[in-house]
């Protein structure tokens, strides 16, 4: 059965909730494209919700209604996730995932849908994404292209292999 799901602004509240959205989805989901000497590192780093994302207005949870729990999450910032300075009409699709248990419900897609609409509002003109292997196939499904494979560092020793995508606004 698949229950109706809303999409709201997250708030600093919602960390919690977050959180344990990041650790039923990634250990679930990463493991088919990812060996375990690289989950068992980027993990406990990848499955904490991110203070300055739920404050900032751009990042957005789907929640089902019929029992309140986080089933998604994602959002956009127009700064860069690697710390980089960047062009300002350029931004960021930051920490996007669904639960397992519900992916392939519309969950992503309307997350990343509300992600476009918020980000063009605000003008910005490109988004970029850094995609995990997981999620590639979906990106590309909703109009990003890969420029290439990249290695993230989240820490000091631990490196992540991801994919970078983006993609354009019309003129």
């Amino acid at each position: 059965m698949t229950f109706p799901f809303f999409i709201r602004p997250a708030r600093i509240d919602d960390r919690e909730a977050v959180d344990g959205l990041f650790e039923r989805s990634y250990p679930e989901l990463l493991p088919k494209d990812y060996d375990s000497e690289t989950l068992d590192a980027a993990l406990p780093l990848i499955t904490r919700a991110q203070p300055a994302l739920l404050t900032s207005g751009t990042y957005f949870l789907a929640e089902c209604v019929a029992t309140d729990e986080v089933v998604g999450a994602g959002g956009w910032t127009d700064f860069s996730p690697v710390r980089g300075a960047g062009d300002a009409r350029q931004a960021h699709v930051r920490h996007v995932a669904t639960r397992a248990d519900w992916v392939r419900r519309g969950v992503a897609k309307a997350l990343v849908d509300v992600i476009l609409a918020s980000a063009e509002a605000y003008g910005i003109k490109r988004l970029s994404c850094m995609s995990t292997y997981t999620a590639r196939s979906f990106y590309r499904e909703m109009g990003f292209a890969e420029r290439g494979e990249v290695e993230l560092s989240l820490a000091p020793g631990v490196h992540f292999p991801a994919v970078q995508m983006q993609m354009a606004f019309p003129e």
